[in-house]
């Protein structure tokens, strides 16, 4: 009896302690990126942070990258999105009917693709976190069961009302043109200098009202900014134009009067030709005959 005791926990020793020493499944997120976003990970003066934001209405695109490091298959049966406004986005790519199933030591991308709701229903007042979650199941066929979920989380995610994304947006095609001070561009004109320093007053309106919250104000003072900074380029290229057309006309008058002066050269070089030819012959005739001895 006592050997077959002994027996018993020597078998079960043999069977458990490997099992303890095995790593639990594991699936982990190695990375995300949101896609399409009008600011990703770029600082904002409104937030006072960095921030990845997105215009209320649009589709917002997250890639989600799971990875296994376990040494079996593993089932993925939703990647999902969950944001602090109270509502889940889930990736279209699996389901519990249909999983998805990452090889041992494999990573899969999914796509998360989904309608951002209006600022009413989640502020642009202020930034918002997320939660990833990875969902696993025992099969993919038959009865299935949820073994666990892996989560990962973000923060600092915005999303612009239309007036605060025109806003940005028309700062940022302002602050793409050069800089007059910092490439030295010396403008020609005085009515482009003075566009120009119209546009930068207008701009540092719009930065102002930026900050405090009053994104109509400030999507019209970009505008403003804009429209000067285009209408001095155009100026200063439309001067330009009639400065080089005009010094065109004039190198090509002045190659056709060389070239008339030219002619006149050869005209009168062959008259003189003509004339050295006569007085030649004319010295010749005149030249007296010698008497004979």
């Amino acid at each position: 009896m006592k050997k077959s005791v002994i027996g018993c926990l020597i078998l079960c020793a043999v069977i458990l302690v490997p099992a303890m020493n095995l790593p639990a499944a594991m699936a982990s997120i190695n990375s995300q990126n949101w896609m399409g976003a009008i600011v990703r990970n770029g600082y904002d003066d409104f937030y006072g942070t960095f921030v990845t934001a997105y215009e209320e209405g649009k589709t917002a695109r997250l890639a989600v990258n799971v990875y296994n490091d376990y040494f079996v298959q593993l089932n993925v049966s939703a990647v999902k999105v969950g944001f602090d406004w109270g509502t889940n986005y889930t990736s279209s790519e699996c389901s519990m009917d249909t999983p998805s199933v990452i090889s041992p030591y494999q990573s899969h991308v999914f796509i998360a693709e989904f309608q951002l709701p209006p600022v009413s229903s989640a502020s642009n007042l202020v930034t918002h976190g997320y939660t990833i979650y990875v969902e696993l199941v025992n099969s993919t066929s038959g009865s299935k069961r949820i073994m666990d979920t892996w989560t990962g989380s973000g923060s600092n995610f915005a999303i612009f009302s239309s007036d605060q994304a025109d806003a940005y947006s028309y700062k940022e095609e302002v602050e793409a043109y050069p800089s007059s001070t910092y490439y030295n561009i010396q403008f020609l004109t005085a009515e482009a200098r003075e566009l120009i320093m119209r546009s930068s007053v207008a701009k540092s309106m719009g930065s102002h009202y930026y900050v405090l919250g009053d994104f109509n104000s400030s999507k019209t003072y970009y505008k403003n900014s804009l429209d000067f900074m285009q209408q001095a380029w155009s100026n200063e290229t439309e001067k330009w134009s009639t400065f080089e057309n005009s010094l065109a006309d004039l190198l090509k008058g002045a190659g056709n009067l060389l070239m008339y002066q030219g002619y006149a050269w050869l005209l009168f070089a062959f008259g003189f030709l003509l004339m050295s030819i006569g007085v030649l012959v004319y010295l010749v005739r005149k030249r007296p005959t010698p008497k004979p001895a």
